[in-house]
């Protein structure tokens, strides 16, 4: 039967379990400890109880003078100590408040339970299908956007990837048709092509439309079409456009998974910004890339030495980005996102939540990836029989509209432009559109099962949201940067070296021996000009960071002493580009440095009197 103690502390009465007969328990008033008589105490004071004798009412007035208050307690019912609701005799713990039913005080366990910031991650499970399918049907225009904008995307890539590979195959044609002309004087080794001009005053070599004089060394036919401008500009475009894909693919799970992690049931402002989904593009294929790069270089290996087994190898490595993608898009949706491209952390964050990280990726792969993986598989397997078929289905379709539209000459470059890229893209267009039809609902609610599964498990995902104002970044977060910047700049290069062509092909023109020097030589100082004007403009725009330090959450400000930092000017940026520049000639130990000084300065940002900090509540 309960024992009543008081608490010496604030008078109150507690009513604890006989199982805490001699020990100390704790007032849930005041939080003194009380201590409970032992076992022979206890009897021996209801037996004083049961045998005193009822007191006489003093006062006649008073009714109830004579009633034993002890009586009127209900001995058969057992209540907990902490919060004074009906437990089992069974119940070693309260199943309301978690109290002890013994001891009256929260154990171990339930303490950290309590401490948990979030919902209990063990109700995931619970409401996470029904909430999901809630979300989706308030936001199924979501599902039409996603549809529209990836069919867009994915069938405008592919459209400028066959263009490409039309006037690559059609021009290579056409240089080895001029080397059959001039086969006494041109000879192929590798990837060059080496032009022989006859002894003797005025002779000279006529190919591709130019007349060399004197002995030259140019590109070969399988690779001067690619180093051409309409090659560089298709190359651009379908890249452009598979940016936009990877980017609103980011764009909508980062927004979701915000809106579900701060609690709210609808998405209150979608602003899409087509540029900034470019942006996000970039960071879609460099997150893996960065993430498993270690494993990817090794696989690289592998392929020099058997270009199947290295392909089969990274295929497998990608599937741990796969696996860890959820805690990467949570981490993604915060300020701070830099240990998304941490191997050791993203490791980390899926052990301490296995059990729900597999559930989201079985829910991921059985609602989301198994319909588009069975369309590639099956066009794998039958692509000696689709490819031809297709082939012949777009000869039949442009003779079709060359007779009954407009009569054009087979192969050539009208033909081309009015009917087979058209009917490339209109034919694509609604496959995908029927590809992510299929999907995209899908994809909408396994976005917001990723945003709960932040809620859920947030203190298992260490997520980071709060760095002291201006804080120095460490070489850690600055080389992801670096990394993802790196990507960047190979990009700029390809630009840089669009821009040496055109330089190479004016001076073709005019029959300069020095031409291919020349272009790439154009294009070596195109590429360090962009270079230059990325980080100068990033690093003194609005972001005050690149693209990279941006994905990792650290800008650029200025070291003047100040408690709030100044932002680069434009001719800080750019001085800050050249010595970083200068750090790059000394074999990279100027970008070491910020490893062992105490403030964390590189040898560049030393020199500028600069610092990169991690991002402030404002820039």
């Amino acid at each position: 039967m309960p024992i009543k103690v008081q608490c010496t502390g604030c008078q109150a009465n507690l009513s604890v379990s006989d199982q805490a007969a001699g020990k100390a328990v704790k007032c849930r008033q005041c939080g003194a400890r009380v201590q409970v008589p032992g076992a022979a105490s206890a009897a021996a004071g209801a037996a004083t109880t049961k045998t005193r004798a009822p007191r006489k009412a003093q006062d006649p007035d008073d009714l109830f003078g004579d009633i034993n208050l002890n009586q009127l307690e209900d001995t058969k019912k057992k209540v907990c100590p902490g919060c004074a609701n009906p437990v089992k005799d069974e119940d070693i713990e309260c199943p309301k408040c978690g109290v002890n039913i013994g001891t009256g005080v929260l154990s171990d366990r339930q303490r950290i339970k309590r401490e948990r910031k979030g919902p209990p991650p063990e109700e995931f499970y619970r409401d996470v299908w029904s909430n999901a399918w809630k979300f989706f049907r308030k936001h199924w225009t979501y599902a039409i956007r996603t549809t529209l904008i990836w069919s867009m995307c994915v069938s405008m890539a592919l459209t400028c990837a066959y263009a490409l590979n039309f006037y690559v195959t059609k021009r290579q044609a056409s240089l080895e048709e001029m080397v059959q002309k001039e086969r006494a004087n041109i000879t192929i080794i590798g990837d060059r092509l080496f032009i022989k001009v006859p002894e003797g005053k005025g002779n000279k070599v006529e190919f591709d439309g130019k007349f060399y004089q004197q002995d030259a060394s140019i590109w070969a036919p399988h690779v001067q079409p690619w180093t051409e401008p309409p090659s560089m500009f298709w190359i651009f475009m379908t890249a452009a456009f598979s940016l936009g894909f990877g980017g609103w693919f980011w764009t909508l799970a980062t927004t979701i998974t915000n809106t579900t992690m701060a609690g709210e049931k609808r998405v209150k402002r979608f602003n899409f910004d087509f540029f900034a989904n470019l942006t996000l593009g970039i960071r879609f294929f460099a997150w893996p890339t960065v993430l498993m790069l270690p494993f990817f270089l090794v696989a690289g290996g592998v392929a020099a030495l058997n270009p199947l087994v290295g392909g089969i190898l990274a295929a497998v490595f990608l599937i741990f980005p796969v696996l860890v993608l959820p805690a990467a898009v949570v981490h993604m949706a915060q300020k701070f996102s830099y240990r998304a491209w941490l191997l050791f952390w993203m490791a980390r964050d899926f052990g301490r939540s296995l059990g729900a990280s597999l559930y989201v990726f079985m829910m991921m792969l059985f609602l989301v990836l198994l319909i588009p993986g069975g369309v590639a598989g099956a066009a794998a397997a039958t692509s000696g029989r689709l490819v031809p078929w297709l082939q012949a289905q777009e000869l039949a379709a442009t003779d079709w509209l060359s007779s009954n539209v407009m009569a054009l000459e087979a192969g050539g470059n009208m033909r081309f432009l009015m009917f087979q890229m058209p009917l490339v893209f209109s034919s694509s267009f609604v496959f995908f559109c029927v590809l992510f039809g299929l999907i995209s609902c899908q994809v909408v609610f396994m976005m917001r099962v990723i945003g709960l599964y932040g809620l859920y498990f947030r203190a298992d995902l260490s997520i980071v949201n709060e760095f002291p104002d201006f804080e120095r970044a460490t070489f850690g977060p600055r080389y992801l940067a670096f990394l993802v910047d790196l990507i960047i700049m190979a990009l700029l290069t390809g630009v840089g070296m669009f821009i040496g062509q055109m330089f190479g092909f004016l001076f073709s023109m005019y029959g300069w021996s020095f031409a291919a020097q020349g272009a790439l030589g154009a294009g070596a100082l195109a590429s360090l000009i962009l270079w230059g004007m990325y980080f100068t403009l990033g690093e003194s725009g609005s972001a005050r960071a690149t693209l990279g330090k941006w994905s990792i959450g650290i800008v650029v400000m200025q070291d003047d002493g100040l408690p709030i930092p100044m932002p680069l000017s434009r001719d800080l940026a750019l001085k800050r580009a050249a010595s970083a520049f200068l750090s790059l000639l000394t074999l990279c130990l100027g970008f070491l440095s910020c490893v062992w000084r105490e403030d964390r300065k590189a040898m560049h940002d030393a020199m500028t009197k600069t610092k990169v900090v991690w991002q402030p509540e404002t820039t």
